[in-house]
């Protein structure tokens, strides 16, 4: 098949390999079993609607050496052709229907003929089971893949797994600039569209949703969409039918995807003119993340940085009203390891995209959170650099006004 059909270059099929099997190699793995699209698409390049199909297993396995395999239903023998650069394609199916060769009839036998195949000496199969990944198909599956092979130890492979794709590549770096400035273009001419009194959550929605797709997203993860005092309180809710009025803010939380890359962007709309202390709290819940951007440097724990971006709003005449940690690697998972957390002991390096986020939520202490009665949170996407850090959207501005 022609290279224009590629999911991307060779060069970077080979490149994402590699770094899954240097991991491997520090993790004492011989093997990994994916299974979700996303690691299915980082490994092989294959990416295709027939993956959300909860009913036909997709697998890749891949081997210390060479190019992984991947396991499916012949029907998407060339789909895989199409857009991977693998050669390793074992296809399973009915064997009545006379659709071409096929190793099986299920994916079972097929693992234990790739593995005899391709690296029959493999002892330990590192799967996606921490924090951070997930299993994508039937447990019941795995149980049979795992007694199928008696002598072989399946273990958590997750960290292999994350630490490969923690650090982009140049090409990943700029799908995920590209999608962002899609994203944020998108949120601010739509904000700006908002008309008190008549627009909708939903119009809000719809209006991002267009123009997102109008510039290239072929995939959206969520469109939330907040106003008014009774949705403050609430942190990712969907748009909803209500009509935004004169004096209410309107929190945006969107993230959607080119090529199977990931934006993350949240910005808060004012329609008319802030109060003074209000704004307040937006500049400190901005400040905090462009602070937070400052201080990262190639070899500082991820750690320091949350310590960093929460201190900003703690120090602040608002530091009762911090809530949470501050945004987490972003790839082709929105949120992706590590996240921006004081336990995470990951060091920064050239390559690592954040999305970093924190916010001001003014509550009545003498209650809970279920008190919230604004909302201001900032959220933009960064890279670390050789020498620091760079914006990739933004900085946003600390509130947007609508003239009303």
């Amino acid at each position: 098949m022609t290279s224009e059909f590629k999911s991307f270059s060779k060069e970077e099929f080979r490149l994402h390999n590699r770094k899954l099997q240097e991991q491997m190699a520090e993790q004492n793995l011989d093997m990994l079993l994916l299974s979700t699209p996303e690691n299915i698409y980082y490994s092989t390049g294959y990416r295709s609607w027939y993956t959300s199909s909860l009913f036909r297993p997709v697998y890749v396995l891949v081997p210390r050496v060479g190019d992984p395999a991947i396991v499916l239903r012949i029907l998407e023998k060339t789909t895989v052709r199409y857009t991977s650069w693998t050669e390793r394609i074992y296809c399973w199916g009915t064997v009545s229907r006379n659709l071409g060769k096929l190793e099986g009839i299920e994916p079972v036998g097929i693992i234990d003929q790739i593995i005899r195949e391709i690296q029959p000496d493999t002892r330990t199969i590192g799967l996606e089971a921490g924090d951070g990944m997930q299993y994508f198909w039937s447990l019941s599956l795995l149980k049979d893949i795992i007694a199928s092979q008696p002598d072989i130890t399946f273990t958590d492979g997750s960290l292999a797994i994350q630490r490969a794709r923690m650090v982009k590549t140049p090409w990943e770096i700029e799908r995920i600039r590209y999608v962002c400035e899609v994203t944020e273009k998108a949120i601010l001419e739509t904000g700006k569209q908002i008309v008190a009194g008549k627009t909708t959550e939903k119009d809000v929605s719809k209006g991002i949703a267009k123009r997102m797709a109008e510039g290239g997203v072929d995939k959206i993860s969520y469109l939330t969409v907040t106003s008014g005092a009774d949705k403050y309180c609430t942190f990712n809710t969907y748009a909803t039918d209500r009509i935004i009025q004169k004096g209410e803010y309107v929190l945006v939380d969107i993230s959607g995807h080119i090529d199977g890359y990931a934006s993350d962007l949240t910005r808060v709309f004012y329609l008319g003119h802030a109060p003074e202390e209000e704004r307040e709290m937006a500049e400190v819940a901005s400040g905090c993340v462009r602070t937070a951007m400052a201080a990262m440097k190639p070899g500082i724990p991820v750690g320091d940085i949350n310590r960093i971006c929460e201190g900003y709003i703690k120090n602040s005449k608002f530091g009762k009203f911090l809530l949470h940690s501050s945004g987490h690697c972003i790839g082709l998972n929105v949120v992706e390891y590590p996240t921006i957390n004081d336990d995470a002991t990951e060091r920064l390096a050239p390559g690592m995209v954040f999305a970093v986020e924190n916010g001001v939520y003014p509550y009545d202490l003498s209650k809970d959170v279920e008190s919230i009665y604004l909302s201001f949170r900032m959220e933009d996407e960064v890279v670390v650099t050789e020498h620091g850090a760079e914006w990739i959207t933004g900085p946003g501005e600390a509130l947007i006004e609508i003239e009303c």
